[in-house]
């Protein structure tokens, strides 16, 4: 049974996406050239001069091995071909309800759109997503009622005096200079990090509209509606990420209902067509 938790009722405004927006949730993948210089990429050129390489345009770090299960995980890649969600409509406003979030405690995820033109006037596509609340507890009570609380990563084990002494001196049975016990990858100077464990901040929820020529990458453990396409076709997605197959470690859903009997959590897509004649008129 999916766990879930109460929002308050109000309406969220939808931004262009754009990589300095969307740095808290991950990064944004297009090409800088036909974006206003950004993000800031290195250029190479490639294929004897006829192409342009863009150097590291998202960062696919696999983080399973703070797992409770350490089961290994591999690279997986899907597609999705999403149809057009429907959509509520009140007081002549036409608004996309949030009703369920999802995160990959350990995994980026990366959604490029396939045959959806930046000029495509009759569908798009959104991202919502949520900053992650401080852990405040271990207990069910504290944690909304969830079951099964949701797994954190190990502590890290105090190592024995052999262990630091092998990985101070070589290793007698491999003639090496390898501790016994492999320590966990350090990350690099601007990766993003898994979340943590919390809930979704719920009263921070952002939406941005994706034009046809960008991609986006979630980052590890970032809380995100499923993916949401809006207009007139289904868009075809290659879904890339990290997988080991345990249900609770790819990942973890939480359904939103409105407190106080109220209309809950929306997003206002009439906004949609007014950001998206904003950036046709900058093409």
């Amino acid at each position: 049974m999916t766990p879930s938790i109460s929002g308050s009722s109000r309406t969220i405004p939808v931004i262009d996406l754009d990589p300095a927006s969307f740095a808290p949730f991950g990064e944004v993948v297009q090409n800088p050239s036909t974006h206003d210089g950004t993000p800031n990429l290195q250029r190479v050129e490639a294929n004897q001069g006829s192409a342009v390489k863009w150097l590291n345009v998202t960062k696919m770090r696999n983080w399973y091995d703070l797992g409770s299960s350490r089961k290994p995980a591999s690279v997986s890649m899907n597609m999705f071909v999403c149809k057009p969600r429907s959509l509520e409509h009140k007081d002549g406003k036409s608004v996309f309800p949030v009703k369920i979030l999802e995160r990959h405690p350990f995994t980026p995820q990366t959604f490029v759109p396939l045959g959806l033109s930046k000029k495509d006037r009759g569908t798009c596509y959104l991202v919502i997503v949520a900053p992650t609340l401080p852990l405040r507890s271990r207990s069910v009570k504290q944690e909304g009622g969830l079951k099964p609380i949701y797994p954190v990563p190990l502590p890290e084990r105090k190592r024995s005096l052999r262990e630091r002494l092998l990985g101070a001196r070589a290793n007698p049975f491999t003639n090496d200079f390898t501790s016994s016990t492999t320590p966990a990858a350090v990350p690099s100077p601007g990766e993003s990090k898994p979340k943590g464990s919390g809930l979704p901040d719920l009263e921070n929820i952002r939406a941005f509209i994706a034009r046809g020529d960008q991609a986006v990458t979630y980052g590890p453990g970032t809380w995100h509606a499923p993916m949401v396409v809006l207009g007139e076709k289904a868009i075809d997605f290659i879904v890339v990420q990290y997988a080991n197959g345990v249900a609770m470690e790819d990942c973890q859903e939480i359904e939103i209902y409105a407190g106080n009997g109220g209309e809950g959590l929306r997003v206002a897509v009439d906004d949609v067509g007014e950001q998206q004649t904003s950036a046709r008129a900058k093409l």
